[in-house]
């Protein structure tokens, strides 16, 4: 089963993003993000594999990751008077299809005319520096032409737009240009030449997708890369995004590197093949994989309620040591009731558990929080430790008869949910109040809790 996106195509239908911060320029990146995400609209759905299943893969992913890490490339937009509340602001972007849709009819039509210029480049033969240089740029423009083609869908877009290759065809002829590295230090210098003189970068953690898991290996890429560039820790204060990730091939790993500013623009890639020697050492693979497939898979998102739930530093991919002070954040733009379920891997299995909040299971989002960040308790990181993945369950109805059953667990003070926990991210979702009127939706985050 794999996951298919739908486009909801709104037709002449203005969307609007709203956001409240301490400063006029985070309620704007807040506004946003809140924008970027209202487009974006995921249905579980069970198709049959097709020839395109590879391709449409690719494609899913590098939505999910631009709208839950960036801001998707907004065109067209407007902003209406800022709002100043005590210490607050509060912004409102507005974008309008009417308006907009000619600008993305604009910028796909010069991908497009990019990338048919690029395909000549995917046969074998002529120089091989110039062709490398030429299919890593195709590569990124594949990325950015994805993202436009599917805002513009969404807005209600009616022209097709196609091109003559596609990421599994430019990721074959890079494999052959590319040099296969046993050594992960040496790898990684090579291929970050073209980066090295950007500054005030924020170094994501590699993920293998669907899982956000940091694995060892994800730390030891994320901790050379930080020494290796001009970096920022701080996720608000970044100029541009350095999301990577990999995959695993029959003879080795893939390492693709993406430069990213905070509009969505791809500044530049890498891809880098690396021989079993330069990972096997690390762990790589996450301990999550099967949940984190099954919760990619039917993530419940509404088209009109937006829920966001993240660390401190607005990150969704969190890692702890022992002592360190955990801490989340949530917001929505309704109000709404929410609980959270959280899912501890180890080497017995999958451990679910519902969260206890400050009352009871249930949290709440009143209508003077809506689009404010609302901060939850801190907890002390200690045993056990490993992965977890937290699922946030919000509706605007009543959710107390749609807990799951739990029991106390007297030997950590947990409520575990009973039943068989690798089916427990299925049956939260089925226990959500069907009726019309109803919005639900869901996000997740995953947090890496170690010794040392």
């Amino acid at each position: 089963m794999i996951c298919l996106m739908v486009f909801c195509q709104l037709g002449g239908q203005v969307l609007k993003g709203e956001a409240w911060g301490d400063s006029e320029d985070r309620a704007r990146n807040g506004a946003l993000a809140s924008l970027s995400q209202s487009i974006y609209v995921k249905v579980e759905t069970t198709i049959t594999a097709t020839e395109g299943e590879e391709n449409f893969r690719a494609f899913a992913r590098t939505v999910k990751e631009v709208t839950t890490t960036s801001n998707l490339p907004l065109l067209g937009t407007t902003f209406t008077p800022v709002e100043k509340k005590g210490r607050e602001f509060k912004v409102t972007v507005m974008l309008d299809p009417a308006r907009a849709l000619s600008l993305y009819e604009d910028r796909l039509s010069a991908l497009q005319k990019d990338l048919d210029e690029a395909a000549q480049f995917l046969k074998d033969g002529g120089d091989a520096v110039l062709r490398y240089n030429r299919l890593i740029k195709a590569n990124g423009e594949l990325e950015e032409f994805d993202i436009y083609r599917f805002i513009y869908l969404a807005l209600g877009g009616k022209k097709t737009y196609t091109v003559p290759l596609t990421q599994s065809q430019i990721s074959s002829a890079l494999h052959k240009l590319t040099a296969t590295f046993d050594d992960l230090e040496l790898a990684l210098k090579h291929h970050i030449t073209r980066i090295i003189n950007y500054s005030m970068i924020y170094v994501h953690y590699p993920a293998l997708y669907p899982s956000k898991e940091v694995t060892q290996f994800s730390r030891i890429v994320r901790d050379r890369l930080i020494a290796m560039l001009k970096v920022t820790e701080n996720l608000e204060q970044a100029q541009y995004h350095l999301r990577s990730s990999y995959e695993i091939t029959e003879e080795g790993m893939v390492l693709t590197l993406r430069l990213v500013s905070p509009e969505g623009k791809i500044e530049q890639a890498e891809f880098i093949r690396l021989s079993p020697p330069a990972y096997q050492a690390y762990r790589y693979m996450p301990s999550n994989f099967d949940v984190a497939q099954s919760i990619a898979s039917g993530e419940l998102i509404s088209n009109k309620l937006l829920v966001q739930f993240s660390g401190l530093d607005g990150s969704d991919q969190l890692f702890f040591v022992k002592g360190d002070l955990a801490g989340f954040k949530i917001r929505a733009n309704m109000p709404v009731e929410y609980y959270i379920i959280g899912h501890n891997y180890s080497a017995e299995g999958v451990y679910s558990y519902l969260l206890p909040l400050k009352s009871g299971f249930i949290g709440r989002i009143n209508s003077d929080q809506v689009n404010r960040w609302i901060q939850l308790p801190e907890f002390e990181v200690i045993e056990p430790f490993g992965v977890e993945t937290l699922q946030v369950i919000a509706s605007t109805g009543d959710l107390s008869k749609s807990l799951p059953p739990v029991v106390r667990d007297h030997k950590n003070g947990l409520y575990k949910i009973t039943g068989d926990p690798s089916t427990a991210v299925f049956r939260t979702r089925g226990l959500t109040p069907p009726q019309e009127e109803v919005e639900t939706a869901e996000a997740t985050l995953t947090m890496t809790l170690m010794e040392k």
